[in-house]
């Protein structure tokens, strides 16, 4: 969670699903390190990408996973050099890629809780997608949400950008975390200690977001910088589904916009001109 690069030891390298003791130059495979900064796939987030360096030796990692639960596979492809067991390394992420995911993730929760204000308490997430590009929410509720209360959510979730609280995190008892009134994801499997990730004002009874969550998270909401929905649907019965885009994608996506009614505007006049022609 804190850290973005570690010294570490290569215990095992996997190559095309068979255990080998080297990687060479172009070679695609897998390398387990003793210990690693990077995030394995899982909650809905993606894993971290970035490089492994030993000497003159690269190994680019394009994707992270976990195996039961503490088994870090690094996925990727030997640039340049050649790796081996028990070789020294040093292991780095892709830090850009990492903050815009911590926004992402982040916003779920702020956007979980805003639902909930404003649809209801029968509001519970159901599935997510957090990658470095976008968010995917989907929750329980049975009609399509208006205009006006998607509105309603995206200015609760800005308004706690703008406040820039404190994201804290704390891992405690998980029957305690649950009196506390942290929200569990249901069918998770939870151990006897989780992590709690809250947002809001220190008060306790101010707390505006309070999830059990193995994620990566924003220091401060004020991070997070922007926040927008771009689009809701229905992926199946009682279940609905939000996208959302964060920090610079949403500056990105209004230019984008622009762009394309300008765009929608130049055609209409050349199609109008046409018509007049024909006319």
């Amino acid at each position: 969670y804190d850290q973005t690069e570690t010294e570490s030891e290569i215990i095992s390298i996997i190559k095309k699903d068979i255990e080998t003791k080297f990687l060479s130059e172009d070679d695609e495979g897998i390398i387990i390190l003793n210990q690693t900064p990077f995030y394995g796939e899982s909650g809905g987030q993606i894993g971290d990408s970035g490089k492994i360096v030993c000497e003159n030796s690269i190994f680019e990692v394009y994707d992270t996973t976990k195996l039961f639960g503490s088994f870090f596979l690094h996925h990727g492809k030997v640039k340049s050099g050649q790796f081996s067991k028990k070789g020294s390394v040093t292991a780095t992420i892709d830090v850009h890629k990492r903050e815009l995911i911590k926004c992402n993730h982040s916003s779920t929760h702020l956007l979980h809780s805003s639902l909930r204000k404003i649809l209801g308490n029968h509001v519970s997430q159901k599935g997510s997608l957090v990658n470095n590009e976008k968010l995917r929410f989907d929750f329980s509720h049975n009609e399509p949400i208006s205009s006006d209360n998607i509105q309603k959510i995206e200015n609760y979730v800005k308004m706690e950008i703008t406040n820039n609280y404190q994201v804290s995190t704390k891992t405690i008892d998980h029957q305690k975390a649950i009196e506390e009134g942290a929200i569990a994801l249901f069918g998770e499997k939870y151990g006897d200690e989780v992590r709690v990730v809250s947002m809001g004002n220190n008060d306790s009874e101010k707390i505006f977001s309070k999830e059990l969550c193995g994620g990566t998270h924003v220091n401060k909401t004020g991070d997070i910088i922007d926040f927008k929905i771009i689009n809701q649907s229905s992926v199946a019965s009682g279940i609905r589904r939000l996208e959302a885009l964060t920090n610079i994608s949403v500056k990105q996506y209004e230019i984008e916009q622009i762009k394309l009614k300008r765009q929608n505007e130049d055609d209409n006049k050349i199609k109008i001109d046409q018509l007049i022609k024909e006319i």
